[in-house]
């Protein structure tokens, strides 16, 4: 069994991160191999992004409108699941969810269902990315294919309608990810560059791979004839 909370603590965050960080794979924004050469690349950009919007949702900090559920077991009370969004610039009742993540011990109980249906109570659009093997757990949470966004499917859920401009903020300068760049580069010696530009040729791989998956969806195909 498990409880919601819109509300948590300063502990609540440090258990989230730590689940962030267990499933970075799952949560970033781009293809990437567990334990691959740029992990821990992949590790700071999650964890940082993690923990800037949810201390928006906790204090307020920045001030783009970040919102978050927390899942937590009824017996323990510890945290097995958080899903972050952020609300939209216009209009207010738009909503883009950008992290949701279980703990394996707890999946197939309904708590990511349940954590999304709490943000459903406060928003009539909800739109998100998600890789391509996720397509099907959403559908079934009543969102629908909408188009490709890079290495990800864009999908919403409510009003019908092309998703708006979320608050979002940038994390490219921020000193973390710089010092997890730093590092790479220095325990990675000369094959830094090579690593990186073999990435570069991955993802665009896999955008290639995306943009032919939605096309096949927006024709009809289902989600097992479109892979």
């Amino acid at each position: 069994m498990f409880t919601l909370s819109t509300t948590f603590t300063e502990s609540d965050q440090a258990q989230a991160l730590r689940l962030s960080r267990a499933y970075y794979v799952d949560l970033i924004n781009k293809y990437v191999k567990p334990h691959g050469p740029t992990s821990s690349l992949c590790i700071a950009q999650v964890e940082t992004e993690v923990q800037a919007y949810l201390d928006d949702a906790r204090t307020g900090c920045y001030q783009v409108r970040a919102g978050a559920v927390f899942a937590r077991d009824e017996a323990t009370g510890e945290v097995i699941g958080f899903a972050t969004y952020l609300g939209g610039k216009t209009p207010p009742t738009d909503c883009g969810l950008n992290y949701v993540v279980v703990d394996k011990r707890h999946r197939r109980q309904g708590i990511m269902k349940a954590m999304l249906g709490v943000i459903m109570e406060k928003f009539t659009f909800i739109g998100l990315s998600c890789n391509v093997d996720k397509v099907p757990y959403y559908e079934a949470l009543g969102f629908r294919v909408t188009g490709s966004d890079m290495m990800q499917v864009g999908m919403s859920w409510g009003v019908d309608k092309p998703h708006g401009v979320m608050n979002v903020l940038g994390f490219d300068n921020s000193e973390p990810i710089q010092t997890a760049i730093a590092a790479f580069k220095r325990n990675s010696g000369g094959r830094a560059e090579a690593i990186l530009a073999e990435l570069g040729r991955v993802q665009e791989q896999k955008i290639s791979e995306v943009e032919a998956y939605v096309r096949k969806r927006q024709s009809g195909l289902s989600h097992a004839d479109a892979i």
